[in-house]
């Protein structure tokens, strides 16, 4: 995500979310007669975890003009492709704009929002119905990963990795729901509908667990919604869902995108927007993104980037009906309004308008579900601030994607390390027991308002697009699905309702590599200290509640002790060369200095006096 190209990308889609091989551990038997105490799991996977291809009129994968797939999420025409329709389209008006100072009837804007829409959608475009107009299908698995081929079980497994689960339940009570994200809600929610009968077919098991994920937290209102309007009961074929960071509510990054645009006040696109999305090596860069943009007038600049969005919404977008369940609730009337209001728009608006209703009413599907016996849990991340690209991004709690309120179902919440006031009460909305404290240590949310309240758990720090990566998020939810003697945040203290972010993938290899090395070739000292090192790391990946910081030393003490076992040197930390460092500091100095004096003004806004 931390890239120059990062805005035109947000403006798309707002991502975000995220591993190996697996053997077949059980088979079902042949007539779907399992008697075990598991019910199948159908996991429905967030944006671009499903693979998608591009496919001619005979089902064969399209190639680039350098003979390779197109790539997902995007389907990007080859860089050839897009420096011509550059060269074609976008030059001229450009040349134009850096000479006159003036985008003459926004030539500039239209010319690169074109090229970047075209470059970045035109392959994933959409028709009236909101269906995809050319070939472009996700591979369906229309069994479970037990039936699938070894490629299609790893791939999925490393989307989501629930290998522990395969070793409790078997390959066999594992479904995989994939979906082309950017397309049609309505066909998607009744695919899935589908895969739930398949499931209880196979398995012989009356019900399955669902376990949606990020953008699977809206394909799962949807499939509420289906079952009210085909007059079935979800509780008849759902035992537990167990969601992971959901977009029950979308996501506000989204929503401001749509709807107000990127974020292009003087202090953000000339201050502070860049320095966030680029890592600190590339500091210099950003500061110096920050004076290059001063190139051109203010008001283009600005133009340009209200241009891009425009476009590449209106053009390639509007008719994504999945897109535009990740839009927040209270933000889809007016852009409703704004993208859907023509008579032609009339089929699209028809079916965001019945995805609108189940988004509103999903708290009451849920709690009536609940009622009739559906077991719902819940995984947030929170306290991680959202990606620096529109208005929002300092105005709520969120998981750097998805804002809080979306995740939690209503928990409350101010911002990212705003702690809730002095005399704030907890509210106990959806608490049925006032001794409970649903209130984290740092007075960051109250989880009493969520109406999962009991069964909802809260990773502290957590990115959302690494959510994968934190073990303990995936052991939990795997106890959850196989364990029905887990019921609540109170069922075992090693999992609290509030817990810590880590990233946990590279500190278990890296303990799986070494935990058998022979120490006898080093001396007492640093034996000693791998001995201490290697204990003190697997203590930290086992256990299931430890604080970030704590982690992270564990993992960097390890670290250390392995680098001078291969390098026979300390390990020193990597700083950016006085060069470097001197530089990024000048171009922060001028950036600084510019905004200070000027605000947003271009060069020729300054020299002209506009």
């Amino acid at each position: 995500m931390k890239k120059v190209f990062l805005k035109a990308l947000a403006s798309v889609l707002a991502v975000a979310v995220m591993f190996s091989s697996v053997a077949v551990l059980s088979v079902a038997a042949a007539d779907g007669n399992c008697d075990c105490e598991h019910c199948p799991s159908i996991v429905i996977p967030g944006i671009f975890q499903s693979r998608v291809r591009y496919l001619d009129e005979n089902g064969n994968e399209m190639l680039n003009e350098d003979g390779e797939p197109y790539s997902a999420p995007f389907f990007m025409k080859s860089t050839g492709d897009i420096v011509k329709k550059a060269l074609e389209e976008a030059l001229i008006p450009l040349a134009g704009l850096l000479l006159t100072q003036t985008d003459i009837d926004s030539r500039c804007a239209n010319a690169v929002a074109e090229v970047l829409g075209d470059a970045l959608l035109s392959n994933i475009a959409l028709d009236e119905n909101g269906r995809v107009i050319k070939n472009i299908k996700a591979d369906k698995y229309d069994t479970s990963l037990a039936n699938l081929s070894a490629a299609d079980r790893n791939y999925a497994l490393g989307q989501i990795p629930l290998q522990k689960y395969v070793e409790i339940a078997g390959l066999d009570h594992l479904y995989f729901f994939s979906y082309h994200s950017t397309g049609n809600m309505i066909d998607t929610v009744n695919e899935l509908y589908d895969l739930i009968q398949i499931a209880k077919k196979e398995t012989g098991h009356d019900k399955v667990n669902l376990v949606p994920i990020s953008q699977g937290g809206s394909v799962e209102n949807a499939l509420m919604q289906l079952y009210i309007d085909k007059g079935l009961e979800f509780s008849d074929d759902v035992n537990r869902v167990c969601y992971v960071v959901p977009a029950a509510d979308g996501a506000a990054v989204l929503g401001d995108i749509y709807h107000y645009g990127l974020l292009d006040d003087d202090e953000a696109l000339y201050g502070y927007m860049f320095p966030s999305l680029l890592d600190e090596d590339q500091e210099y860069l950003a500061y110096l993104i920050n004076l290059i943009l001063r190139i051109l007038p203010n008001a283009d600049v600005n133009n340009i980037i209200d241009t891009a969005v425009q476009v590449l919404v209106e053009d390639y977008l509007e008719y994504s009906t999945l897109l535009w369940a990740l839009i927040p609730s209270k933000d889809y009337p007016d852009c409703r309004q704004m993208y859907l209001s023509e008579p032609e728009d009339a089929k699209v608006r028809e079916q965001t308008d019945w995805y609108y209703n189940a988004q509103v009413n999903a708290k009451e599907y849920i709690l009536d579900a609940k009622e009739k016996g559906v077991e719902f849990f819940d995984i947030v991340d929170y306290n991680y601030t959202m990606y620096q690209i529109c208005d929002s991004w300092n105005k709520v709690n969120s998981d750097g994607i998805i804002h809080t309120d979306s995740e939690s179902f209503g928990a409350t919440s101010i911002g990212v390390d705003v702690s809730l006031p002095d005399d704030y009460v907890q509210a106990n909305t959806y608490c049925t027991d006032p001794s409970h404290n649903h209130i984290d240590e740092g007075r960051l949310v109250d989880a009493s308002t969520g109406i999962l309240c009991e069964t909802t758990f809260y990773f502290k720090g957590q990115d959302h697009e690494k959510t994968a990566r934190n073990d303990v998020v995936m052991r939990l939810a795997i106890r959850i699905l196989t364990d029905e003697t887990f019921v609540d945040v109170y069922s075992d203290p090693a999992y609290p309702q509030f817990n810590f972010a880590r990233d946990s993938r590279g500190a278990i290899n890296d303990y799986n590599y070494w935990k058998n090395f022979d120490v006898s070739s080093l001396s007492e000292e640093d034996a000693a200290e791998f001995n201490s090192a290697l204990k003190a790391l697997g203590d930290a990946i086992e256990s299931t509640y430890m604080p970030t910081e704590d982690f992270i030393a564990a993992k960097n003490r390890f670290e250390d002790i392995t680098y001078k076992i291969v390098n026979g040197t300390e390990r020193v930390e990597e700083k950016p060369s006085f060069f470097m460092n001197l530089l990024s500091k000048l171009f922060k100095l001028m950036s600084d200095l510019m905004l200070t004096l000027f605000g947003g003004k271009g060069f020729s806004d300054i020299i002209l006096f506009r």
